[in-house]
């Protein structure tokens, strides 16, 4: 069975040759690098990046405390266990060493069978440090491990980012406890479609990494979005579920619809990039993952599409505003403002003029004062009505109003409330932040 996780490394530093010893460690499926001097096994520490090492206590002249500092010098993270090997003869040397910095220290002659186990035991204690206390998965450091080691051993490997969207409204409205189900629930989810030799882990709040094959790693990213999807409405009240949102509330008494917690995945492989380390391979999955946000409900990307366009229109293309706005100077104060913005800005002073221009010069936000001057319909009606088209429903609508029920202004379909008065700049924040959001194929990365 093929597993992403290294096989765990072991530095033996001896004087004697023991066959016995080695080969009871190879039998127990360590990687085993032996060296018979300490100097060079001090300069080829960074290059083994050991998880545990045996040195024979005969061989370090001040009971290894300069070894010690050099392998805790070393910068290997996590830093390998120091295991000292003293003859049972020498009954002072074991607390010497142990004062030197050793983290343990073993008798021999001992059989290699023993010895194996007391390894084995270290290395199981040394990876229940590395644990996310919530899920009980590995955590960032064995995950930056295990990218290292697909980099430069494993020949297909995929990498699957995965996190939650909109998980600060949910803990501020249901309380961080309600929150950590969620994510424990997420992990559950990812548990469920691990295949033989996969590798999850839980780096931090709700950032999980998975590492799979490349041919089965868009297939799973699809099941996790299917399987969450379907437990997700239980972590809400019944009317929240019903109504598809929850109501956050921002600075300044800006209320906004926010959706259901939902699932951003993103996905890179071997292959795909000249990768340099295992950082760069987290940015680029990250990187898909933020491009799967700008997606409705749970989503997965993979950089084995083509994200960008070559034609360069389309990545200049400006963004179109509508203002709707009954008062001439103050619908003239948008305009301008959002034109020097870099924004293109059209403005409609009654619903009959809005509508005319919605359907036709089609922008991709609109701000809507509802007490507009009505023809056919108000100002409210012609919120319902761009909402219930098809094909108008994916267009932004801020309310700009100073209607105080803000629960009509959201359940209308407004996809933000803004009272007057407001301040241009948070005005011009939350444009950013709902554009951002749409942002999709003209991202160049």
């Amino acid at each position: 069975m093929h597993s992403f996780q290294p096989i765990s490394n072991i530095l033996l530093v001896t004087s004697i040759e023991d066959e016995n010893i080695t080969s009871a460690l190879n039998k127990a499926g360590f990687k085993l690098d032996t060296y018979y001097d300490m100097e060079k096994a001090e300069n080829s520490l960074k290059k083994i990046k050991p998880d545990l090492i045996l040195v024979y206590s005969d061989l370090a002249r001040d009971h290894g405390l300069h070894f010690c500092q050099t392998v805790k010098n070393a910068e290997i993270n996590p830093r390998p266990i120091i295991v000292s090997l003293v003859h049972e003869s020498n009954i002072d040397e074991r607390v010497e060493v142990l004062r030197a910095g050793a983290d343990d220290v073993i008798s021999y002659p001992i059989s290699g069978k023993e010895l194996a186990f007391r390894v084995m035991a270290h290395i199981r204690r040394r990876q229940e440090t590395h644990v996310n206390l919530l899920t009980g998965l590995p955590d960032a450091v064995i995950a930056n491990n295990v990218l290292e080691h697909c980099l430069h051993e494993a020949e297909d490997w995929a990498i699957l980012s995965i996190d939650l969207d909109n998980l600060r409204v949910y803990n501020e409205t249901y309380g961080e406890n309600r929150g950590d189900q969620m994510i424990k629930a997420l992990a559950a989810v990812l548990k469920s479609v691990l295949r033989p030799g996969n590798f999850l882990a839980h780096c931090d709040s709700d950032d999980f990494v998975l590492v799979t094959k490349i041919d089965t790693a868009e297939g799973m990213a699809e099941e996790i979005c299917r399987r969450f999807d379907f437990i997700a409405p239980r972590f809400y009240t019944q009317e929240d579920a019903k109504r598809g949102y929850v109501i956050g509330v921002g600075p300044k008494g800006i209320r906004r619809r926010v959706p259901l917690v939902s699932i951003s995945i993103g996905a890179t492989a071997k292959g795909r990039r000249n990768f340099s380390s295992a950082v760069e391979i987290l940015q680029v999955a990250r990187d898909m993952r933020y491009l799967a946000k700008s997606k409705i409900g749970s989503d997965w990307v993979s950089d084995r599409l083509r994200l960008a366009t070559n034609n360069p229109t389309n990545v200049e293309k400006r963004v179109k505003i509508l203002v709707v706005e009954p008062d001439a100077s103050m619908s003239l104060l948008l305009s301008d403002t959002l034109e020097m913005e870099g924004y293109v800005v059209e403005v409609a002073h009654s619903t009959a003029e809005a509508w005319h221009l919605i359907t036709t010069w089609r922008p991709e936000l609109i701000l809507l004062e509802t007490d507009v001057t009505p023809v056919e319909f108000n100002g409210w009606e012609l919120t319902n009505k761009i909402k219930q088209d098809p094909e108008l429903a994916g267009i932004w609508l801020i309310m700009t109003t100073k209607n105080s029920d803000h629960n009509k202004a959201l359940e209308s379909g407004a996809d933000l409330y803004l009272p007057k008065p407001f301040e241009l700049q948070v005005l011009f924040s939350e444009i950013k932040y709902l554009l951002r959001t749409r942002l999709k194929s003209n991202v160049l990365l």
